[in-house]
């Protein structure tokens, strides 16, 4: 039996490697290739879980225009038609309301980006509206109000109306990502309302790759009026493009990542002139895109940075031309500097330009990185403000001052100029409003007048004109370009 064990033992030395080393298969067995359905299935998945996760964020609108098409007042604060009879619950909308079931040719899309409510749009899917009509999820249906809006950027905030004794609807905001990650091939997914076909509240998807992270557009159509006519982004120069189609209605859709995060707007109002005229684009999600949505959100105004020089006409990164007491001018630039950078943003062309100086507000300091002559310099801008060339709309405004709103002189200068320049004017602050039966109403201040002082002390923006009138007592001078004007308190 000693004899037999000892040769057990000897085998199984002779079979069992040493401790700390493996084995060596001279013929080890091949991994198996994943199989092709396999790989098409975990991709399928990937995307229909993505949409699962954005879609019940995204909504249909309807849009109902007055007898002046024009004027819009679905706006909060606005005296406008009432839809429904606010004794019929909010969900049976969809049931017993004519208007529910009509099939419109007047419609967008709209992304839940806020906890509140707020409903992220197209400007031009608004513009004109008396009374704007929600579909949501869980066939939800109720009456919205725009709460702040910017034609500049086209984008729109509407929330759900109050009504006194009324469940308001349960929105699910989506997660908003940054489209600075994305790349060329990037996968999205883009959700809307073609053809008004959300009628249940369940948008529609269109799957593909981001074609090009800025593509210049030069835009001609608007689908809401079925009019060619030019609509201009001067402060989104380029846009998304997608090699989806979108048909008519995904305008204020989202366009989101594998992540289901909302990465981009889609918008029908832009294509470059002449040809692509059926593919996508989208209004990024990027650091100016987040700031607009976040003061939006808010019912406040975007307010854009203005430098105050003329492009070069091949769209280069060099100075044309600066205008005079501008802040390029104040922050001594030439012609025929060429800007290289604003901040840690690099600067390669105008397009690039004006995206980095609408990533910052007025009043901002910038530091700019410059060549001239072939040398490299820093100079530093306070930038003013960017005017408004259209209808703004913003609900939640800074209080007045005994009556007057006030705003930076550029807003008034440079249109009057042609943005983005400057007439060579003094500082100070321009009236950008006047309220009726007022203390300014009565003191004889008109709109644009420009204030230059509160009683001894100079203002040059709206910040230094709160601080210059922080509790001030009494009768109040202020020195304007028209001479003095007394307000009573």
């Amino acid at each position: 039996m000693t004899w037999l064990f000892l040769l057990a033992c000897i085998s199984l030395i002779e079979i069992e490697p040493p401790v700390g080393t493996q084995s060596v298969n001279p013929n080890p067995p091949q991994a198996q290739p994943a199989a092709p359905i396999d790989i098409v299935a975990a991709l399928e998945t990937v995307v229909a879980d993505a949409i699962a996760r954005a879609e019940p964020s995204v909504v249909a609108i309807h849009r109902v225009k007055g007898e002046n098409p024009r004027e819009t007042l679905a706006v909060r604060g606005k005296s406008r038609p009432q839809l429904f009879d606010p004794r019929v619950p909010r969900s049976r909308f969809s049931r017993d309301g004519e208007l529910a079931d009509q099939i419109s040719f007047d419609f967008g899309s709209g992304v839940v980006v806020g906890t509140e409510g707020q409903i992220l749009t197209a400007y031009h899917v608004v513009k004109g509206a008396s009374l704007l009509l929600v579909r949501a999820a869980e066939r939800q249906q109720f009456e919205a109000e725009i709460i702040a809006a910017d034609p500049r950027i086209d984008l729109a905030v509407i929330v759900p109306v109050a009504i006194a004794g009324m469940p308001m609807p349960k929105l699910r905001p989506i997660p908003l990502g940054d489209s600075a990650t994305l790349r060329k091939g990037s996968f999205l997914v883009a959700l809307g309302n073609p053809f008004n076909a959300a009628q249940d509240g369940k948008p529609s998807a269109s799957w593909g790759i981001l074609s090009n992270i800025a593509r210049k557009v030069a835009a001609e159509y608007d689908e809401m009026t079925m009019f060619t006519r030019r609509l201009s982004f001067p402060n989104y120069p380029t846009l998304l493009q997608l090699d989806s189609k979108l048909n008519l209605g995904m305008s204020g859709g989202a366009v989101i990542n594998m992540k289901g995060e909302l990465v981009g707007l889609t918008t029908m109002a832009s294509s470059p002139a002449g040809f692509d005229a059926m593919a996508g684009y989208a209004i990024p999600m990027d650091r100016i895109g987040r700031r607009a949505v976040e003061t939006l959100k808010e019912g406040k105004e975007i307010e854009y940075g203005l430098l105050g020089i003329r492009a070069h006409p091949a769209n280069t990164n060099r100075v044309e031309e600066v205008t005079p007491n501008s802040p390029a001018d104040q922050g001594q630039l030439q012609a025929n500097d060429e800007i290289l950078g604003v901040n840690d943003i690099p600067v390669t062309d105008f397009d690039t330009l004006i995206l980095a100086i609408n990533s910052y507000a007025p009043g901002d300091e910038v530091r700019l990185k410059i060549r001239r002559a072939g040398k490299e310099l820093i100079k530093t801008a306070n930038l003013a403000k960017y005017p408004v060339d259209g209808d703004m709309i913003a609900t939640n405004r800074p209080p007045a001052w005994r009556g007057i709103r006030v705003d930076y002189l550029s807003t008034v200068s440079a249109r009057a100029a042609g943005p983005p320049f400057l007439e060579p004017l003094s500082s100070g602050v321009v009236v950008s409003e006047i309220l009726d039966d007022s203390p300014a109403a009565k003191s004889g201040l008109k709109k644009f007048q420009v204030i230059r002082q509160v009683e001894k002390s100079p203002v040059a923006n709206p910040s230094q004109f709160a601080r210059a009138v922080a509790g001030l007592k009494g009768p109040v001078t202020l020195m304007t370009d028209q001479g003095p004007v007394t307000l009573a308190e």
